[in-house]
């Protein structure tokens, strides 16, 4: 095929060849021949503009505007990711990103808002937490009300404060972002009901989405959700700050304090708790700078207000000296003898009915 010209080729054969090509390679596939930028547009909007930042300047802003404009990419946006550098005077960008939500609100669909921390060097800073600031105060300032000025349906909050070369630098200061993105949630998109959900992505991003953590927190369901997540002041704001009444938690392969979840328990149980699971969760308390090791059992005994759960999951639950207590994985296992006895009992605050339990690991 050497001697062939690329758009001399028949259709069938163009569009059998971009069935072969993985959406990664979608991108350098239209860079091949310019035929391949017309077989392959619908697959390159869907596949491209999910999860792309937009860096925060004239060229990157001005390039969100004209996809917007585009008739065959622009319905096919449903995020949008300004790649904020800290350092950045946004001011002057506001008119772009407010023409680029007109143009994506013309359409009517409800697009997902977020900010990426970047880093790059010119505005490179030691520490993750420095800069935090700036950065959600351009949310709060800038985005959020260009959003609403143009009247553009606002799905949910993503927060990405982590990318592949802050990965050793996270989790230990997420409290510092933490705590700002709260405020910032309280007294913008929270606060004037723009957003339905909202979540913080810890981990990496990438191809490889099994590697990712993150926090996720659903308004409208009451669900909180958190994936390989290590830090426990990560919750403590997100929960407290919100003073959310969950009626689901979902926490997997996790870390978490004991005196938060049991708090927490306390608080939902007590009121309209209905799923919990958790599995693979290490139990701890921290005591100053140190941590010292709590039991499940203890938790679970200290729970006094009565409930009715309407399912609920633990499997692989370990304590912070690394002992598991309760088993589960793959292969279903039977309960340790104290908790298979908390369950059975009339009088346990976890269960006054429970249907659907289940004490194992899942699948």
């Amino acid at each position: 095929m050497a001697g062939i010209r690329m758009p001399h080729l028949p259709n069938e054969i163009l569009y059998e060849i971009a069935g072969y090509v993985d959406d990664k390679d979608i991108l350098n596939l239209r860079l091949s021949a310019k035929v391949f930028q017309y077989v392959t547009a619908d697959r390159f909007a869907t596949a491209f503009f999910q999860d792309r930042a937009y860096e925060l300047s004239p060229k990157g802003l001005t390039a969100l505007v004209k996809i917007t404009e585009h008739s065959v990419f622009a319905p096919h946006i449903r995020t949008v990711i300004i790649g904020h550098g800290v350092k950045h005077s946004s001011a002057k960008y506001h008119g772009l990103l407010e023409q680029a939500f007109q143009n994506l609100a013309s359409i009517g669909n409800t697009i997902s808002l977020g900010l990426r921390r970047v880093r790059t060097s010119h505005n490179y800073q030691h520490k993750v937490h420095c800069g935090g600031h700036q950065m959600w105060r351009f949310w709060r300032d800038k985005m959020l009300p260009a959003a609403s000025h143009a009247q553009m349906p606002v799905g949910n909050i993503v927060a990405d404060v982590q990318t592949a070369s802050q990965n050793r630098l996270l989790p230990s200061d997420s409290q510092y972002w933490s705590q700002d993105f709260i405020d910032v949630l309280l007294a913008g998109a929270l606060g004037n009901g723009l957003t339905r959900d909202y979540q913080i992505k810890l981990g990496a991003g990438g191809s490889d989405s099994s590697k990712s953590s993150f926090i996720r927190v659903g308004l409208q369901g009451k669900r909180l959700e958190g994936l390989r997540v290590c830090t426990w002041d990560s919750y403590n704001y997100l929960t407290y700050g919100l003073m959310l009444q969950l009626r689901e938690i979902d926490l997997d392969d996790c870390v978490t304090n004991y005196n938060w979840l049991a708090e927490l328990l306390r608080t939902t149980c007590s009121r309209q708790l209905e799923h919990l699971s958790l599995y693979n969760v290490r139990l701890r308390q921290r005591t100053g700078n140190s941590y010292r090791s709590r039991t499940w059992l203890k938790l679970f005994k200290s729970l006094k207000s009565p409930t009715v759960l309407k399912s609920c999951k633990f499997g692989r639950l370990w304590s912070d000296s690394g002992d598991l207590w309760l088993e589960g994985g793959k292969k279903p296992s039977k309960p340790v003898p104290e908790l298979k006895s908390l369950l059975s009992s009339q009088t346990s605050p976890l269960v006054s009915a429970l249907p659907n339990s289940m004490v194992d690991g899942g699948p």
